[in-house]
This record gives structure tokens, sequence and C-alpha cells, in this order.
């Protein structure tokens, strides 16, 4: 099902897209639940204590992150969400911590001693949380439709890629039970590669993904879930379909993007005013 079509119904016809570049987490995976239990098994990995009622609560809710906190961190990579969950626990769950993670933490003053403990703080929980996600990545499966329609894209001969703020080591992992999958994308941009300066919501990794695929960014369609990732695409140039969690507010995606669907197999109902012919069941 179409949810919003920013352009209206008198718009003109878009130009026909020569390529679409796919985010990974949330949008071709289904890691939520995977990743949640990595972010909070993380906690105990790193030397820090989830109180004991808290850590009942979440197990009760099936080890998910709260939603106040997990729709902050949809789309960034570690060194940008590590701090918004470390501020969340320490304010929200009452985790015990040397440094104040509160808001304004960033402009507040700061000896390089404590820059430095911050800084390892982050690296080494992002670290933590990548080697349990990767523990866990066994049980990933494909968001519904994926597989279908990058399937059906291939067979369309249009070209693609994915850029993912996942980095490459943690890529290698959540392919290895989707090879098939992963075998129809020319290229894959991580969110470690040295050319991809800034994360999301900063255009570079699409910028970086269209110039691997040899086609200028506005004629890129990007597929994503997250507000984030809407805004990167978006800020690149590219025309951007979002497929967002059930949870979100549709209209925050409004503004940055050029559909907003229900699900991937409400893909094909589109893809002809841009330009693709799909010949999926389903799809549509």
């Amino acid at each position: 099902m179409i949810i919003a079509t920013p352009q209206g119904d008198g718009a003109v016809q878009p130009a026909a897209v020569k390529a679409v570049i796919f985010d990974l987490d949330g949008t071709l995976l289904d890691t939520e639940g995977l990743s949640c239990k990595a972010v909070i098994e993380s906690f105990a990995a790193v030397g820090l204590t989830i109180p004991p009622q808290i850590l009942a609560e979440l197990e009760a809710g099936g080890n998910l992150l709260p939603w106040d906190l997990k729709r902050q961190i949809l789309g960034l990579r570690g060194s940008e969400w590590v701090p918004l969950v470390l501020s969340y626990a320490q304010e929200r769950w009452g985790v015990e911590m040397a440094h104040s993670w509160n808001e304004g933490w960033r402009d507040a003053p700061s000896s390089d001693a404590e820059r430095k403990e911050r800084d390892a703080l982050v690296a080494s929980f992002w670290k933590a949380w990548e080697v349990r996600s990767s523990e866990l990545c066994a049980e990933v499966e494909a968001c519904p439709g994926a597989v279908e329609l990058v399937q059906a894209l291939r067979a369309a001969k249009v070209p693609m890629a994915i850029a993912t703020s996942s980095r490459a080591a943690s890529v290698q992992k959540k392919r290895q039970r989707h090879e098939k999958m992963f075998e129809c994308f020319q290229e894959v941009v991580t969110g470690d590669d040295p050319n991809v300066k800034r994360g999301k919501p900063a255009p570079d990794i699409y910028l970086e993904a269209a110039k691997r695929l040899g086609v200028e960014p506005s004629e890129c369609l990007v597929v994503e879930d997250a507000l984030m990732g809407a805004k990167s695409g978006h800020a690149a140039g590219c025309k951007v379909i979002a497929v967002p969690d059930a949870r979100l507010e549709k209209e925050a995606f409004v503004s940055v993007s050029d559909d907003v669907l229900s699900s991937m197999w409400a893909f094909g109902s589109i893809a002809s005013k841009w330009g693709i012919s799909l010949d999926t069941p389903g799809m549509d």
C-alpha cells in the first residue's frame, strides 16, 4: 500500500531512474530484534550494569529497546548512536557511569583525559555490539518482500547497490544466510568506507554508491526505512522511497521522500512511474 505520495496526483511524471540503492538494516534484513538484544548485552561487556529491574523489564519485552530510544538511533552509525544509548541508559535506567552523557555533554568543558575516556567507551561499546550482533547474525531474516523485489529488479536488469551504516566486517556476517540476494548487487558501500567521511543523514554514502554504479545521484532511487537514511538520500539528490517502521510517524518522511510505502510488496504499484517494469506476482 502507498501511504503517501508527496508530489500529488497532478505532479509531472518523474524521470526514469537508472539504478536503485538500498539501505541494509531494517530495509533488506530484519535486524531490529537482534540489534536491540546486542545493544542490551553490550552494557555488561563494557563493564556497565543495567539495574536488575530494568533488565527484567527489557527481557519481558523480548529484549527490544524502548521505542523512544530506538527511533532516535535508526540509520546512524555506531559513533553517533552509542552516545545516545549511553545518555538514555544513564538518565532513564539509572546506569552508573564515570561521566555524564546528558544532552549538551559535547559542549561542556572537559579535559583531554575525559575525552579519551569517552572515546574509548564509545569505541568499546560499538565493538562489543558488533561482536554480539555478528554472533546473532545466523538468525537474521530478510524483510518481507525484500528478496522478491531485489530479484525482480535484477531480472529487469536494473543496477543495484547497498549503502549501509554498518561496518564491512558486520556486513560480511549478515550476508552469510542471504548470499543469493547479495549477489544481485553490483556494489556494497559500508559505513567505514574511507570515502564515506560522514554518516547518515549526510549524503556521503549515497553519493559514493551512485559514483560506483556510474550513475548520477539524480538518476538513482534510494530505498530506506529510517528517517536519517531518507534524509541522506534526499541530500544526495536521489529519489527516495521510504518504507518506514509502522511505529514511525509517516508525515516525517514526506518532505524527504518521493513515496512512502507500507511494505516492499507495494513497490510494484509505483515501479512504472520510475520507468521500471517488474514482472513478479504479488509485487504490487
